[in-house]
């Protein structure tokens, strides 16, 4: 037995130092390509070491946060704090992930969207996140010559025309939202803003992109309903049913296509992609339909659902809960805004469903409406936005220097940072919707590329219109109806804190400040209280 058992000692302790060696040796050319940009001047987070990278830098300003606060609230604070001049700056993750380049500045992130070697390219990593949003390969994180035709596809679905076809129905899941608040209203009891929303915007996902509702009494179960992202012990059997359910439908649809291929009633977004998928003759009548729908298209058309119902729902919540945060706190441009309503949509909350029933393109007439969006968003972005490093690309940055992205695991723009910034914005942290109305010749006008929270070229967000528009008709129907108050202290009082260390409440002194659950939410879910108004 002694000879076997050295031999196996000898083979893990050789397998041992091979390892060992390739970490290492990794680790080396991780941290290498770091010293080469310092030595060439080039901005380099500080606190770098050997064995570390940057990571225990990182630990260091995300302790100065809020225990659950939003990581690229950090990534922001090393910008604000070393990197003003430069609007960039290397960080070295490895082995976690690997060096990033963080952008902080509208100009030079305006060079990332004008290359065409950078723009379309995602970085590598990416789909290890979405792949249990996604199920597989989706718009988000497709290599270009995938993305490509998708997104031809979704473009169409997503027109102008088919967007305000929608209406109808985004009116209708807000009047089953609207009794929802209202009966919260009657219990005079204070709740979850952002929880609540959550599961009204899965509903109007599930109306404009399916043509189901979720919740319809007696109806299926929701597959959605417990589709929890950091439980990833049940990630596969999610996906499992998430792909069941919207396959079905996808089957259902083109079956309805085959009976009836010249059908006319208001479309699901689902419907158009199968119309677009559907090939045509000259005449631009239908061809003759297989048995069955591709499986290869059926396949992809999953994924890429899955992605807009996760991204469709969950950014468009906790928008909505800023927009009304926001508001509350500041009563002018709360009266500006139900004033523009009452001017352009009526006094009366029945000739408003039936305007925006009847007469849906009306949305595009509420400009102040759009600017409070635009303003809440810019204010709290629910995400960034990351592009591949490529071999052959530098960026300039704000001092001149070029900074080459070989080697870059991600060229990772922080929306939350930019669109904050004091070196590109006035008075950076108020909540003034005038400041996309005013002139260009306006202090408050905009810094060109400044404002990305949809990104900014080829890949920024197809579904921007339709966000845009159901955020309008919530308003329309919600703001002068519904008064929304923060109740922070109420909740911090019912949950005090443990322990003798204080921890800390606030970031930049926002209690609502951003927390990471998909897109970036208000913290504790946004407790509030709603109140009928008396009167419009």
């Amino acid at each position: 037995m002694e000879g076997p058992l050295r031999g196996w000692s000898l083979v893990t302790a050789t397998g041992l130092v091979c390892l060992l060696s390739y970490f290492f040796i990794k680790l080396y050319d991780a941290r290498r390509l770091i010293w080469e940009r310092q030595k060439l001047g080039l901005p380099v987070a500080p606190g770098h070491s050997f064995l570390f990278g940057h990571l225990l830098f990182f630990k260091k300003a995300l302790d100065k946060l809020p225990p659950n606060a939003h990581y690229q609230n950090a990534l922001g604070d090393i910008a604000r704090q070393y990197f003003q001049q430069e609007g960039c700056y290397y960080f070295d993750t490895w082995p976690v992930s690997g060096i990033l380049l963080v952008v902080v500045s509208p100009h030079i992130a305006n060079q990332i969207h004008a290359n065409p070697n950078m723009s379309m390219q995602r970085p590598p990593l990416l789909p290890r996140f979405f792949k249990p949003i996604a199920g597989g390969p989706n718009m988000f994180d497709m290599r270009e010559h995938e993305w490509k035709p998708w997104r031809t596809v979704f473009s169409r679905a997503f027109s102008a025309e088919n967007i305000v076809s929608l209406i109808p129905n985004m009116v209708e899941e807000t009047l089953v939202f609207m009794e929802t608040l209202q009966a919260l209203a009657k219990q005079n009891k204070s709740f979850y803003l952002d929880l609540t929303t959550l599961r009204f915007t899965i509903d109007v996902i599930g109306k404009t992109i399916l043509q189901i509702r979720w919740h319809q009494a007696n109806g299926e179960t929701n597959p959605f309903e417990y589709f929890n992202l950091v439980r990833k012990s049940i990630h596969w059997w999610n996906g499992r049913q998430m792909d069941k359910y919207i396959g079905s439908e996808l089957d259902k649809r083109y079956a309805e296509y085959q009976a009836d291929p010249n059908d006319k009633r208001s479309k699901a977004i689902i419907d158009l992609v199968l119309q677009n998928h559907i090939p045509h003759s000259h005449d631009q009548k239908p061809t003759v339909l297989g048995d069955g729908l591709d499986p290869s298209f059926r396949a992809f058309a999953t994924s890429q659902i899955r992605l807009f119902v996760f991204a469709g729902h969950d950014s468009t919540s906790s928008t909505i809960c800023y927009i009304f945060h926001l508001l509350s706190q500041t009563p002018a441009a709360l009266s500006n805004l139900r004033r523009e309503h009452s001017q352009v949509l009526g006094a009366e909350l029945a000739d408003v469903l039936s305007l925006l029933k009847s007469k849906p393109n009306i949305v595009n007439n509420l400009p102040y409406t759009t600017a409070v969006i635009k303003e809440a968003l810019r204010l709290f972005p629910p995400g960034g936005c990351s592009r591949a490093g490529q071999a052959t690309v530098s960026l300039r940055s704000d001092s001149g220097k070029q900074c080459p992205t070989d080697h870059v695991a991600a060229v990772f723009t922080i929306h939350s940072e930019l669109q904050r910034s004091p070196v590109y914005w006035k008075r950076p942290d108020e909540f003034l919707p005038d400041r996309w109305l005013v002139k260009p010749d306006h202090e408050l006008y905009p810094v060109k590329g400044a404002y990305r929270a949809f990104e900014i070229g080829p890949r920024n967000c197809v579904a921007q219109a339709f966000v845009m528009t159901e955020l309008k008709v919530i308003l329309a129907c919600l703001v002068r109806q519904f008064d929304f108050l923060p109740a922070y202290e109420e909740f911090d009082r019912l949950n005090p804190q443990k322990g003798k260390k204080e921890v800390k409440k606030t970031y930049r002194g926002e209690r609502a400040y951003q927390v990471e659950e998909g897109a970036a939410h208000p913290a504790d879910h946004y407790p509030c209280r709603v109140a009928v108004r008396e009167h419009w």
